[in-house]
């Protein structure tokens, strides 16, 4: 009888060592799951367009991020609720489909930014950086930063389980708040072809910014000095949802000396989609160009985004990789 209870015993050890290691097995598996580095991702928030012309500026700028960083996966995300439904209805559009073939496929199920990274983090931990494709530091810039900080700072109950453990977001191009010197002299550089061709016309630039109603953006009249110094008076910053709007800068324009009879119009946008395609170039009475051309000012529309510039799509490489240190950095901390 005794020599049945210690067999018994000892089975019940062998048991309890054989649970304790495919425990320690499974925690291992686990830990490398929530641990081991997976390929880094780059997620590119733009708020989107649904104008077709206009995708190329948001994948000119893809294109540049992908070839600077090979060893990413590059994801695009649209922070427009409206812009992100009408693209789903059309992933059921045959004849859209066949009259766009050459639309990525990941267009018909875009997501917004946490969704993507929701997607991203199901394969495990891995480093990622959000890189904001907007212009300033304005409401939907900040929008993202309170997301991706958020997450940042989810914690759990395990540290092995924390789902974004290295994460971090990328300035918008003009820099936080009412833009950085740096970002601005660089923002000039890229706009050095608008401001050539308007001067070989013998014409004012005129830049349409998208602006905000509830956010001061100083910014705007930064780089129109900015633009100024560099290129001439005859350089002008507006907005769609603040100020300046058409009707002062067609004031300021006729009261300036030697006043341009002809202006050329440009969005400052990433894409040249309904502001630029309606509010600056549309046939209504109070578009922009309408607006001018009542005023007796002869017009001429440039229709391309700023993400269709090379150099101004490289401003947002530049902000990934003076990102990328620092979330590296953390991931390096995590390690030891």
């Amino acid at each position: 009888m005794l020599k049945k209870i210690f067999l018994n015993l000892a089975l019940i050890s062998l048991t309890l060592v054989a649970i304790q290691v495919a425990a320690s097995t499974l925690a291992d598996k686990v830990w490398a799951f929530e641990r081991t580095p997976q390929k880094p991702a780059i997620v590119l928030a733009a708020f989107g367009t649904t104008e077709v012309g206009a995708v190329e500026s948001i994948l000119n700028i893809r294109d540049k991020v992908k070839a600077a960083f090979p060893d990413y996966d590059v994801h695009l995300a649209f922070t427009s609720n409206i812009i992100r439904g009408i693209w789903h209805g059309r992933d059921s559009d045959a004849a859209f489909k066949k009259a766009n073939p050459k639309l990525p496929a990941e267009l018909y199920s875009i997501k917004n930014a946490l969704s993507v990274l929701a997607g991203i983090q199901e394969d495990g931990a891995r480093l990622v950086l959000v890189q904001s494709l907007h212009v300033t530091d304005g409401e939907e810039y900040q929008d993202l930063a309170n997301l991706v900080t958020a997450l940042s700072k989810y914690e759990t109950l395990k540290p092995v389980l924390k789902p974004f453990p290295w994460i971090g977001v990328g300035e918008p191009a003009l820099g936080l708040k009412d833009g950085e010197p740096a970002h601005i002299e660089r923002a000039v550089k890229a706009l050095a072809p608008l401001a050539e061709q308007a001067k070989n016309g013998g014409q004012a630039l005129v830049l349409m910014g998208h602006g905000n109603e509830h956010l001061t953006q100083k910014v705007f009249s930064k780089l129109q000095d900015a633009l100024r110094k560099a290129y001439g008076p005859q350089v002008y910053v507006g907005t769609v949802e603040a100020s300046p709007g058409a009707e002062e800068i067609l004031a300021a324009l006729k009261a300036a000396k030697d006043a341009p009879t002809k202006v050329l119009f440009a969005p400052l946008m990433i894409v040249a989609g309904d502001h630029a395609l309606n509010d600056m170039a549309g046939e209504e009475a109070d578009s922009w160009v309408n607006i001018f051309k009542a005023g007796g000012i002869e017009t001429e529309t440039f229709l391309k985004g700023l993400g269709s510039n090379d150099s101004w799509a490289n401003i947002y490489v530049e902000h990934l990789q003076a990102l990328a240190p620092k979330v590296q950095a953390l991931q390096a901390k995590d390690a030891k």
